[in-house]
């Protein structure tokens, strides 16, 4: 066996393997040989992909040093030829792009050579450039071109952006269309599209004209007051049509629409003791729509509980027969063998039960103040139940079974049966609490519907 030609194939080997392990030394490879070939571009970029792998590699911030200032040097040239060929966007662009090109090599750690000379050219160049970009921005602007001044005030702030006012002018650019755009909505009575735009209006500029006061202004116009009646009590039961009523106002309180106003019971007694006028006398849609009207509403809720059911049973203990198995050994006649039997015996064990249940029905009318008439009304129902069974047994509830074998077979392990005697005992959900999310439920229904129908 050959073992120098294994040593120097193992060696080979482990030299690639290392190699691998360190791509930085390809990256440094492959940059001599593009410089060997005077490509200084592609020599740089290699130092910079081996020094972006292995930050300070020695040979790799030479490189890149010694490389870095030709390719720099030539993006220079370049502009310069732009500048004589009085490009000036283009000469601003090349300029910007060296400056991109320092900046890149100085973050892995390599300061080139920046050519000072040129930095007036350039500021004088900028400055021409800018001035008629401006200048171009603002014709765009007064012909209502906002979209193409933006691209121009874009342009303008990506290379100075301390110029003039040149941010203002770009909110302006923004702004102005949807100023405008909501001003002629408002105007059509489009209350909904116009708060959209002077809200985003007022998020790009919060005191850009008198955007604050159209907003108000739309708010105002276009509120939908909504009168919400006490609510009747067709029941016997005391109390339920209170609280129905405090979390009908809250769940319409809260819900999103910026133009429903919800007036309660207080401030509809305020309003129309002003006219001169009595809750008392609001007993049907065309009633309440005459006074509605009086008041500036445009919607009156009429509700009223038809129906309010409330069951509590228990707790109520039953005694209740089980059948107990249990081993008894016996002799077989003729037989001298003792054999081992199963038996049953009747017994009882005690079962509690509890039960509540709130079952409501509610109806409502919305009436319209303009028409008189009804415009949306419905039937709603919740239930709420809870129940509880707790069974207790004194002896072996492992060999308990609710009913006796037939045909002699011992029946199946009664599994559903025997996990009753294991429950813990717990309290079933009290009065107040179903009262509290049958009323939300409610509620919420009842909420759904009137939004529904205002925001058509």
């Amino acid at each position: 066996m050959n073992y120098r030609l294994l040593f120097l194939v193992a060696s080979v080997c482990i030299g690639l393997l290392f190699a691998a392990c360190d791509p930085s030394k390809q990256f440094i490879k492959n940059a001599n040989v593009a410089a060997l070939a005077g490509d200084h571009d592609g020599a740089a970029n290699y130092f910079y992909n081996a020094l972006l792998v292995k930050p300070a590699e020695p040979s790799a911030l030479t490189g890149l040093k010694e490389h870095g200032d030709i390719v720099l040097l030539r993006k220079f040239g370049e502009f310069g030829k732009l500048v004589v060929a009085n490009a000036e966007e283009e000469s601003v662009n090349q300029y910007l792009a060296c400056r991109k090109y320092y900046l890149k090599c100085q973050k892995v750690g390599v300061n080139l050579a920046w050519p000072t000379m040129y930095e007036e050219v350039y500021e004088e160049i900028k400055n021409a450039y800018i001035s008629k970009k401006y200048d171009e921005g603002l014709l765009l602007m007064k012909d209502n071109k906002y979209d193409k001044a933006e691209l121009i005030f874009n342009k303008i702030s990506n290379v100075d952006s301390t110029y003039k006012d040149v941010t203002v002018l770009r909110i302006k650019s923004i702004a102005e269309p949807l100023y405008q755009r909501g001003n002629r909505y408002l105007i059509a009575e489009n209350y909904r599209e116009a708060l959209g735009d002077f809200e985003k209006v007022l998020a790009v500029d919060i005191n850009y004209k008198n955007t604050k006061f159209l907003k108000e202004e739309t708010l105002k116009k276009g509120a939908v007051g909504l009168g919400v009646l006490p609510i009747q009590n067709q029941t016997r039961s005391i109390g339920f049509d209170q609280k129905l009523y405090q979390q009908l106002i809250a769940t319409l309180v809260k819900n999103k629409n910026p133009f429903l106003k919800v007036i309660d019971r207080g401030s509809l007694e305020t309003m129309l003791r002003e006219q001169q006028l009595g809750m008392s006398g609001l007993v049907d849609p065309e009633s309440a729509a005459k006074a509605g009207q009086l008041i500036g509403l445009k919607y009156v809720l009429m509700t009223a509980i038809s129906d309010l059911v409330y069951e509590d049973i228990g707790p109520i203990t039953d005694s209740i027969v089980a059948f107990e198995a249990y081993s008894e050994t016996i002799t077989l006649p003729n037989s001298s063998f003792p054999q081992t039997i199963t038996r049953f015996r009747k017994v009882k064990y005690l079962d509690t039960f509890q039960k509540r249940k709130l079952y409501y029905r509610v109806f409502y009318q919305l009436v319209s103040t303009q028409t008189g008439q009804v415009v949306a009304s419905e039937v709603l129902s919740e239930e709420r139940s809870d129940e509880f069974h707790n069974a207790k047994y004194n002896g072996n509830v492992n060999m308990l079974y609710p009913e006796l074998p037939t045909n002699n077979q011992l029946p199946p392990k009664p599994t559903a049966f025997r996990e009753q005697f294991n429950q813990v005992k717990r309290f079933i959900t009290s009065k107040e609490e179903m009262t509290h999310e049958v009323c939300r439920s409610i509620a919420e229904k009842l909420n759904a519907d009137i939004i529904l129908y205002i925001d058509k």
